[in-house]
């Protein structure tokens, strides 16, 4: 007899038939992969949809920011150059609200005093009842036209109420400052210009240093660099720049947390603390105003412990978080490239730093 073969040693004609089915399906579903990619991009592209991206601002006429320094309070103090214009040029497809012109140009006039605005006469004029508001950019005005910041607004407010007198609110803000800068800047410049009432104006990121704030402003800002695919696909595009604009929310609202554990905050609460004594010294009313981040207003707030945290470090404190609250944070911004606070966001904050400096209870 013929001895029958092991059946370990027959391979089954149909044994490799999972395997090519297995591969069958994995080129299906990379097909099918390819095919919907290539879909989405013709729709993507045929729709424009997607996030509108823009030009990134910039600065003229030197690319910058005119800065100098002044030596005082042991530090190197960044002011802005004396008698100089410049100007910040946005995008004008994203004047989402009409507030600039067809240039996208906003100009900054700096006076004598290195600050933004009209000249200021020193010593102060009989009868004139005088403001000043110290304070990083957003006091400032960064991409607000002179006459729609909110220190200017709130010198229109303050003359309808004082009408025998003249009344003078001097912009000291300067972009990128913190508690320290606005401190060393008040008592180098500010204190000698007899103010009746001063007042800081302050934002979640003034815990910071001076140079990560400047850094992280500066990635921001800069354009996108792309990779190759993102270059020639409209849907990698996208994801490539949200990944971005993601993991940069993410490090500086990490970096905002951490700076109210920094020796650097506990420092300056002694500064605001000093500068409230200086009040009592020389007579002027310190009110210090907070500017919350422009981000969720009208859903969940990321930052309603820090806000808790500051009301308990300064009980007196002007929280605009109310003033905002239920407003969709786009439309209190300048730009979509540029989350400062709009013409609208700095009316409403002069019309509630007017009801603080008037005691008129916040209704």
């Amino acid at each position: 007899m013929t001895a029958s073969p092991k059946t370990a040693d027959v391979e089954p004609a149909n044994a490799k038939r999972p395997v090519s089915r297995m591969r069958s399906k994995l080129l299906v579903a990379v097909g099918s992969l390819v095919v919907a990619f290539l879909l989405a991009e013709v729709v993507v592209r045929a729709f424009a949809l997607g996030p509108r991206t823009y030009e990134p601002r910039r600065f003229e006429p030197s690319g910058g920011v005119p800065f100098t320094a002044i030596q005082t309070m042991n530090m190197a103090l960044p002011v802005y150059q004396p008698r100089t214009v410049f100007a910040s040029v946005y995008d004008p497809a994203g004047d989402l609200h009409g507030d600039f012109g067809p240039d996208g140009r906003v100009i900054y006039r700096i006076n004598s005093l290195g600050m933004r605005g009209d000249a200021v006469v020193s010593p102060k004029p009989p009868n004139t009842f005088r403001v000043i508001c110290l304070g990083d950019s957003i006091t400032f005005g960064e991409g607000v036209h002179e006459e729609m910041t909110y220190p200017n607004l709130l010198q229109g407010i303050l003359a309808k109420e004082f009408p025998t007198m003249t009344v003078e609110v001097i912009n000291a803000g300067v972009q990128a400052y913190g508690v320290r800068e606005a401190a060393a800047l008040f008592f180098a410049r500010c204190r000698a210009l007899e103010p009746d009432v001063v007042t800081l104006g302050m934002f979640l990121n003034d815990a910071m240093e001076f140079p990560e704030t400047i850094r992280l402003n500066d990635e921001r800002n800069r354009d996108v660099e792309l990779g190759a695919l993102a270059r020639v696909s409209r849907v990698w595009e996208i994801i490539e720049r949200n990944r971005r604009s993601a993991a940069l929310q993410d490090e500086y609202f990490d970096s905002i947390r951490t700076s109210f554990d920094s020796d650097k905050w506990t420092s300056d609460l002694k500064l605001l603390r000093t500068l409230a004594e200086a009040g009592h010294v020389d007579q002027f009313r310190f009110v210090v105003v907070l500017f919350p981040m422009l981000w969720e207003l009208d859903g969940v707030y990321p930052f309603e412990d820090v806000h808790e945290r500051l009301h308990d470090a300064w009980p007196d404190v002007v929280d605009l978080l109310d003033t905002y609250r239920g407003i969709p944070a786009e439309s209190l911004w300048v730009h979509p490239t540029d989350h400062h606070p709009n013409a609208k966001a700095h009316r409403l904050a002069a019309e509630r730093i007017a009801k603080a400096i008037l005691r008129v209870p916040n209704r």
